[in-house]
């Protein structure tokens, strides 16, 4: 399942850490310029990497001397690329065993920012078997800070969007599992889950900020 091409957010699950802290910060930044640094661009072409993988159900070593174009770069699919994307790779196919596997999954995030239409996107979504419990995997490939899965505002949100797009299917999840993988930094993936009353409670926290924060922009 995969809605398409995602529409930019201004309010992004991304900078949720950002604009949910500090509303005013929305519109400090608007009309900046878009930038990326090269460590940025080369976390897009692993991301791009394992998607080509899951979806194809090659390993990475299968893509090895490809050329990633991501902006005005270019990267080359290397051993170490290679490596670092694998362990997420074998990672998260562990965990979609006998499950419902999604890929770069557009999650549907308007209702919550009042941007409508607007849409995150969830490096891999796994919904169990019994429609019991949602994932949410996102692949750090920086050998920086390390991040935390606990309360992350990122997949929280990414949470919530999932929560939306499983409810027109007709599943209602008491589980959701925040899973943050960071190859280069460990193999073993950081973990946590909370239940359905607490990210609702978190929903609330999202339009309240999300509120100010376009506020900002008429001021």
């Amino acid at each position: 399942m995969n809605t398409g091409p995602t529409k930019h957010a201004l309010l992004s699950p991304s900078s949720a850490h950002r604009w949910m802290t500090c509303p005013g910060s929305v519109a400090m930044c608007a009309g900046l310029p878009d930038s990326s640094s090269e460590y940025a661009d080369e976390g897009t072409a692993a991301h791009e990497l394992a998607s080509m993988c899951l979806n194809s159900g090659n390993d990475a070593l299968a893509y090895k001397g490809r050329r990633i174009v991501v902006g005005h770069r270019t990267f080359e699919v290397d051993e170490d690329m290679c490596s670092a994307v694998q362990v997420y790779l074998d990672n998260v196919r562990e965990y979609a065993k006998g499950h419902e596997l999604m890929v770069e999954q557009a999650l549907p995030i308007g209702h919550l920012t009042g941007e409508q239409g607007a849409e995150g996107t969830g490096d891999v979504v796994i919904l169990t078997a019994d429609g019991e419990e949602l994932q949410l995997h996102d692949l750090k490939f920086g050998r920086g800070v390390t991040v935390r899965a606990k309360d992350n505002k990122q997949l929280m949100l990414y949470a919530l969007g999932a929560m939306e797009l499983v409810d027109l299917l007709g599943y209602a999840p008491k589980r959701l599992r925040m899973v943050i993988h960071q190859p280069r930094v460990t193999a073993a993936p950081a973990e946590w889950d909370c239940s359905a009353e607490e990210i609702a409670k978190f929903a609330q926290q999202v339009k309240e900020r999300a509120f100010h924060a376009l506020a900002t922009l008429k001021e």
